[in-house]
């Protein structure tokens, strides 16, 4: 069995608390800190030990960072606080790496006497069937389980009936729900977008001199000197391709528009295509969205953009269509794809005027059981649909929006 190896000296673990905070940290963020700095004070742990992985089996799609990059990403962040330390074990261990042999090798070196809390978000808690050997792992360590933004509400009676290990091993932690994830800092670093208050200051330093995710990181506050944003290049796309034309237009409802938006020339455009996917998989993500969807014909493309997308970054949001009207032979379906029922779900299109097709999508999923934690648009046309989204306590959020004098620009805040 490989040795437990650490930043600082070999611990001695006799009678001591040790938090375990794993990952993949690409890169280490803000929301890690406090994570494991809660974890810290409500469990009264001695330290807590931040543990980068090698090569994650869960995530085994996922393009990371090289091992070292993150390694160094993690010793920057942990630098000023004397109860955080950095373990190298599964960075220098081959092959894919597994819970249940890094626990037995911390149980190994640290002795029996040390307790062992595995620290986790919710989300990640979901797929513990999935892990290796979940009973053992069960025997190994406490876990402290820490709720996230769209995963609340762990169902502990639920889990305890499926692992009667589990009784007495699960610590429910409270802490501020802060929306910063790793692939929402990624995306921010492409398009060349500040990242303060994302990271520690040495984290984003580091970013920028190696140029880990693409264009390069901002101090603070210089947008406006930098690459367009890629919210502001899908809209040069938008006029590029002919998306997006300005001039005096008859509306099908026979209203006159000063501009003219077509969405399938986007949203089927490769770089639009990518822009829009790059845009809205963090949202979804952040909203803990399990799956994408919305009404055919509109919706399609940028469904199936978001989920290669979320494939490529190692996650998994399957895509689904909600038809006009359902099938009048076979099974008579009205949703076509993979949505497994109660799923979290968001609906997307690539215009909301009154959200007349958003609404029709919104309904057909809450009939088959799911929750819709986020609603999406390319272009919020400003003309009521999203007002009412808002007063029947939708999430909506659009890419652009159209100004009062009919202008198209990009939403600053997203």
């Amino acid at each position: 069995m490989t040795q437990f190896i650490s930043d600082d000296l070999r611990l001695n673990g006799s009678d001591m608390r040790v938090g375990i905070l794993g990952g993949t940290f690409d890169p280490v963020h803000l929301g890690h800190l406090t994570l494991a700095e809660e974890a810290r004070v409500q469990l009264n742990l001695d330290y807590v030990l931040f543990m980068p992985t090698g090569q994650p089996w869960l995530k085994d799609a996922q393009q990371l960072s090289s091992a070292n990059d993150r390694l160094q990403m993690v010793r920057l962040a942990v630098a000023s606080n004397p109860d955080f330390r950095v373990s190298v074990d599964e960075i220098e261990r081959s092959g894919p790496t597994y819970t249940i042999d890094t626990l037995k090798v911390l149980r190994n070196n640290l002795g029996p006497e040390t307790e062992l809390f595995f620290i986790l978000g919710l989300d990640a808690m979901e797929h513990f069937s999935r892990w290796k050997e979940p009973e053992s792992l069960l025997e190994l360590c406490q876990w402290a389980v820490v709720e996230r933004p769209g995963h609340q509400g762990f169902d502990l009676a639920g889990f305890g009936s499926k692992y009667p290990g589990s009784t007495g091993k699960i610590n429910l932690l409270s802490m501020p729900l802060m929306g910063i994830s790793a692939s929402e800092v990624r995306r921010r670093a492409k398009a060349g977008m500040s990242l303060r208050y994302y990271l520690p200051e040495g984290v984003a330093e580091y970013i920028q001199e190696q140029q880990l995710y693409g264009q390069y990181v901002l101090s603070g506050g210089n947008e406006d000197e930098t690459a367009p944003s890629g919210l502001e290049r899908l809209l040069e796309v938008a006029l590029e391709r002919g998306a997006l034309k300005y001039g005096k237009f008859t509306l099908s409802s026979g209203k006159e528009s000063a501009y003219y938006f077509d969405g399938r020339l986007l949203s089927l455009d490769p770089e639009g295509a990518n822009l829009i996917s790059e845009a809205m998989l963090p949202l979804l993500l952040e909203a803990g969205a399990e799956a994408v969807g919305g009404l055919t014909l509109g919706a399609d493309p940028i469904v199936s953009s978001i989920a290669l997308a979320s494939h490529l970054q190692g996650e998994h949001i399957p895509g689904f269509i909600v038809r006009k009207e359902a099938k009048t032979h076979g099974t008579g379906q009205g949703i076509e794809g993979p949505l497994p029922p109660k799923s979290r779900v968001a609906i997307i299109d690539d215009v909301c005027t009154t959200a007349g097709s958003l609404f029709q999508a919104i309904a057909a999923v809450e009939a088959a059981g799911c929750t819709v934690v986020k609603v999406a648009a390319i272009l919020d046309r400003k003309e009521g649909g999203s007002e009412e989204l808002a007063r029947r306590g939708y999430d909506f959020v659009a890419l652009m929006s159209a100004s009062p004098d009919g202008r198209i620009q990009v939403v600053q805040s997203q």
